[in-house]
Formats: structure tokens, C-alpha cells, sequence
């Protein structure tokens, strides 16, 4: 659907944008201080993140100032486009699949995201969301995007 969502109503890219998303989220998302979550990247993925930003810290820092400066609501993604990452937004249920992109790895930065923890301080959500990341799904994302 997310691929062809100009052919439905907005509801369908709304509501089909918005499970594609987060059932992205979720799944490369784990408990804090488990095995593979959370710290420096592993595995491909951290061998072209080196490549393509130079180190993890490059990244997370244009993936955090790229995603915190989505006006309103909408995700931050990490995409690999032409043989190289690259960090892009998308405004409220978006997805860079309909823009035929498979999306790595994706941040939702809607207010309801953080806000309960957060409040409006988006880049203390950003910073603290690494803390969370499953490299393995991602790797098994990045491998998907690569065919």
C-alpha cells in the first residue's frame, strides 16, 4: 500500500503509513542494557555507517539535528539510497516507501512519542532513543535494503 499510496484516500495513506512505521519502530526497538541493544552499532550496518558518516557519533548527530528539526509531526529514517546511507525526514505518517525507499531504521518524533518523559525537549528524546536500538534487526533491515 505505502508503495502505491497515491492510488487511495488519505485515510489509507494515513493509517497504512502509520502501522508500516511503527511496526518498523517496534521491531527495532528492545529493552535498554539487553544483549545487542542499545551502544554502537554491530555487524554491516556498522561497517557502512563508518563508510558513508565516518564514525557512529557523526551519525547520530546528523540522524538527532536532521530528525529534531522535522517541523510538526513526522519520522526521522536512515535509508540506504545509491549504495550509500543517508539520513532523511518524512512529515506525520510518511513513509519513504512511497517514495520507494526501504527504510533502516526510523524515529518517530510525533509529540506522543516523548512527550509523557519528554515534554517538549525532542533532542533529550533522540539523544536517549540510541539507548534502545536492536542492531540486529537493523542489520537484518540494512541486508533487506541492499537486495
Amino acid at each position: 500500500i505505502c508503495k502505491n499510496v497515491a492510488k487511495y484516500p488519505a485515510a489509507v495513506r494515513n493509517n497504512g503509513g502509520g502501522h508500516s512505521n511503527h511496526t518498523m519502530f517496534w521491531n527495532i526497538m528492545g529493552p535498554a542494557n539487553t544483549s545487542g541493544v542499545g551502544g554502537n552499532p554491530t555487524g554491516a550496518i556498522a561497517e557502512q555507517i563508518q563508510k558513508d558518516f565516518s564514525d557512529f557519533e557523526a551519525f547520530k548527530k546528523t540522524f538527532n539535528e536532521t530528525t529534531a528539526k522535522q517541523f510538526g509531526s513526522g519520522w526521522g529514517w536512515l535509508v540506504f539510497q545509491a549504495g550509500k546511507l543517508k539520513v532523511i525526514t518524512t512529515p506525520n505518517q510518511d513513509s519513504p516507501l512511497s517514495q520507494g525507499i526501504y527504510p533502516i531504521l526510523g524515529n518517530d518524533v510525533w509529540e506522543h512519542a516523548y512527550y509523557l518523559k519528554y515534554q517538549n525537549k525532542r533532542a533529550d528524546y533522540l539523544a536517549a532513543w540510541w539507548n534502545t536500538v536492536n542492531w540486529e534487526e537493523v542489520n537484518k533491515r540494512f541486508e533487506t535494503a541492499k537486495k
